[in-house]
């Protein structure tokens, strides 16, 4: 039966592997991150990530509320360690990172920092 629908669609021009394709990977109310495709979406506008602020950002939101430090960061997202590059790329990249998917960078919706430990991926606004 299966085989019959893919059939059918084929014929029609309608591709279901574009379509699994486009399809956002993680969404968050208006936040849609698409992992094949690398795009980020607020409010079906795409914006434009650097690889490594997509990386930080979709590692971050694949664990929702998860605090993550720097130095974790710096391992899961750059594959390196405090001893070779300093934390401070983090800081930077979530600063930037925030410049572009925050409506108020100062007051975040989405990163938040929690004092002396590190980050984390809110799902939900804070109230």
């Amino acid at each position: 039966m299966s085989a019959r629908i893919e059939s059918v669609l084929r014929r029609s021009g309608v591709s279901l592997t574009q379509h699994h394709i486009d399809a956002p990977t993680m969404r968050f109310g208006e936040l849609q991150i698409n992992e094949s495709t690398h795009e980020v979406r607020i409010s079906s506008t795409l914006l434009e990530l650097t690889s490594k602020e997509f990386a930080l950002l979709a590692f971050l939101a694949s664990s929702p509320r998860q605090v993550y430090s720097r130095a974790q960061l710096l391992e899961h997202v750059w594959s390196s360690s405090s001893e070779w590059q300093n934390e401070a790329t983090v800081t930077e990249h979530i600063r930037r990172l925030r410049a572009k998917i925050e409506v108020d960078p100062d007051n975040p919706r989405w990163i938040t920092t929690v004092r002396g430990v590190g980050y984390r991926f809110e799902p939900e606004p804070v109230s």
